[in-house]
């Protein structure tokens, strides 16, 4: 299932191409449809012209039938003969792959590789609420007789944040936990804090069932905060469809023994933003963000978790709420 044309990057940046086709991708054939599921919010993918599409293996988990109702996020997606660099100033770039526009109805995502070409490979228009769009992938840069996933990430991780910004949530670097008994635990850390030791501790433990080991997305359903998992794992691998009821939050350290020191709502909030996808080019974004995060730091006890990388750790959370 190639995506790009012969020895060129796929967007990653880990391969020349996707690798081969396994037996389950039978399960997921090529479609002029799809649609899948990441923390409540639907995305429904629509193929133009002779276009077929194919989701990501790390969404398989995420796919959910094109008949089921309206998606909250549509796009069509088209082969375009080529793409032109934009002109104007960017809003933001990411020193990477892609750049975000302003538009006058909304929204343009570039992406450019000089590994590629020095034309965009592909494009992302949405409207200003980041619910409606169009994916225009260039003929050029790849094999446009497979079937291809037009929201390789990086697109399906930013499309995810900007619509949380809009209100809906936030999408945090994060271990999600949901114990034996339903109940919630989020264990928060940059890189190197211990998410992806902690995902393991708790793997193997009956009933347990571990929602991501790198991001978490945080929304509000029924009156209650709720944490789902995200296709987009980190170094243990760990991505489930799932979502609990939030019950506790924990900022990682590693330390001598296992403790936990109580935090204060307004202490919780910045440790919780230090941690969180941020539209940093968004005013209103960031305003609604903030205003989300206040809102968990105030409802869900936080604590900084010392803890020494062995079952230990997880005794002591069971402990502690009992």
């Amino acid at each position: 299932m190639s995506f790009w044309k012969t020895n060129l990057p796929k967007e990653a940046g880990a391969a020349a191409e996707a690798p081969a086709m396994e037996p389950q991708d039978a399960i997921f054939p090529s479609a002029e449809r799809l649609a899948y599921e990441i923390g409540g919010i639907t995305f429904g993918l629509a193929a133009e012209g002779a276009l077929r599409l194919a989701l990501d293996r790390e969404l398989y988990p995420f796919s959910i039938p094109v008949s089921a109702a309206p998606c909250e996020v549509n796009l069509n997606v088209s082969w375009v003969d080529s793409l032109r660099v934009p002109t104007s100033a960017p809003l933001f770039h990411s020193g990477g792959l892609w750049s975000l526009y302003a538009e006058p109805e909304g929204y343009r995502f570039s992406f450019l590789s000089p590994l590629l070409g020095s034309t965009p490979y592909k494009e992302a228009w949405l409207d200003s609420e980041f619910r409606s769009g169009s994916v225009l992938l260039s003929r050029r840069y790849f094999d446009t007789a497979s079937p291809v996933y037009p929201l390789e990430y990086p697109l399906d991780e930013l499309l995810m944040i900007h619509r949380l910004s809009r209100g809906g949530g936030v999408e945090l670097h994060a271990v999600g936990i949901a114990d034996e008994t339903g109940r919630g635990h989020l264990f928060l850390g940059h890189s190197g804090a211990g998410k992806s030791t902690t995902a393991r501790l708790w793997l193997n433990r009956p009933g347990v069932t571990v929602l991501s080991d790198d991001r978490i997305i945080l929304r509000e359903r029924e009156g209650r905060m709720f944490m789902y998992g995200t296709p987009w794992h980190g170094d243990a691998g760990i991505a489930s469809p799932h979502s609990a009821p939030l019950s506790a939050i924990y900022l990682l350290d590693h330390g001598k023994a296992n403790e936990r020191l109580p935090l204060s709502p307004g202490c919780a909030a910045a440790e919780l933003f230090a941690r969180t996808f941020v539209t940093h080019h968004s005013e209103e974004g960031i305003r609604c963000t903030l205003d989300f995060i206040d809102r968990v730091a105030r409802e869900i006890p936080c604590s900084i978790f010392r803890f020494v990388p062995d079952e230990s750790a997880v005794e002591a959370i069971c402990r502690a709420d009992s």
